[in-house]
């Protein structure tokens, strides 16, 4: 037997799902920003309300310390996006090919348990989907609460061209969106 499927089954059997998975709900209030910049100045443009609940599944990993692979894809609506400004908004959502992908995705597939974390650090792995593209990315999430409310609080740099598209520009290319942007993700998250 090859050395690498011997190590592939030890790893099987010392990490597998245990237990019942804990479930969290992210809440309405959750909100996505994203902020970059043009070659004249800076713009923001905000997700103010994720508008619905929905949950993150936790499953513990035996043998993996402090790690959960995790169930939850939030679908954030490209149209709800506000840039305070409507030529910016449309020009973001028409980037983003909201009419053909209506969706930007977040896919949170694994992070580190956040309960009683509070004033701390988290990691989790990540899949951004926008305009049918998907990249996946470690984002480090500081953890408050507040009542009974987890908030995490995640940024991450990523660019059009990670997700092949074309930042926008306008009056014939004098003004330029760069190419970075960077995603700001604020999960509000109950305990089920």
């Amino acid at each position: 037997m090859p050395f690498f499927s011997v190590i592939s089954i030890l790893f099987s059997v010392l990490v597998w799902q245990t237990g019942n998975p804990q479930i969290w709900y992210v809440k309405s209030n959750s909100r996505l920003t994203v902020k970059g910049s043009t070659n004249i100045n800076t713009f923001e443009c905000v997700v103010p309300s994720y508008g619905k609940t929905d949950t993150l599944t936790f499953y513990s990993l035996t043998g993996l310390a402090n790690r959960s692979d995790t169930d939850c894809k939030l679908h954030i609506p490209v149209l709800a996006f506000d840039c305070g400004n409507r030529f910016m908004t449309k020009d973001l959502q028409k980037t983003m090919h909201a009419e053909k992908f209506p969706y930007l995705v977040i896919d949170i597939k694994s992070l580190a348990a956040f309960d009683g974390m509070a004033g701390k650090t988290v990691e989790g792995k990540t899949t951004i989907t926008i305009a049918g593209v998907s990249k996946s990315y470690y984002i480090t999430f500081s953890v408050s609460k507040s009542g009974q409310n987890y908030m995490l609080k995640g940024k991450k740099t990523v660019l059009f061209s990670d997700f092949k598209l074309h930042p926008p520009s306008k009056l014939g290319g004098s003004i330029k969106v760069k190419d970075e942007l960077d995603v700001e993700v604020n999960l509000v998250l109950l305990k089920g």
